[in-house]
């Protein structure tokens, strides 16, 4: 059993390497400049020089990965260029709503979905049936 799990943990691995690199790259290859955007649009060269230098936009995107991996199993999960607030406070103070919602999404979907699974089951290959299974 031990055996098991650690093969299922070595095989996450790759995936968790893989789902990274993507995000990151979704992330860096998006259209608009990361500088521009936190400076405005009436930044100066040397401003943008200046931001860039600040995000590590200016090293090769390779060791921008490494980093911002680096950054992420430390916790650090940035700043946001548009609010210029911590990432990680910003979703400190959405976390509640968002589980209050999925909560909610969860218990309603049982209460409705358990009593039309008993029906369909009572009123097997009937036209109930076939309504609750298609609904």
């Amino acid at each position: 059993m031990t055996g098991y799990i650690f093969r299922r943990i070595l095989a996450v691995i790759p995936v968790v390497l893989i789902v990274a690199v993507f995000v990151f790259l979704l992330l860096r290859l998006t259209p608009g400049d990361p500088a521009a955007i936190s400076v405005g649009d009436a930044a100066t060269p040397a401003q943008l020089e200046e931001i860039c230098a600040s995000l590590d936009l200016d090293q090769p995107i390779y060791v921008q990965f490494v980093d911002w991996v680096g950054r992420l199993l430390h916790g650090d999960l940035g700043i946001s260029l548009i609010s210029n607030t911590p990432v990680a406070g910003m979703i400190a103070q959405r976390i509640w709503p968002t589980l209050n919602i999925a909560w909610l999404s969860i218990v309603l979907s049982v209460l409705i979905a358990v009593p039309m699974g008993v029906l369909a089951v009572w009123r097997h290959r009937t036209w109930v049936d076939y309504a609750v299974m298609s609904f």
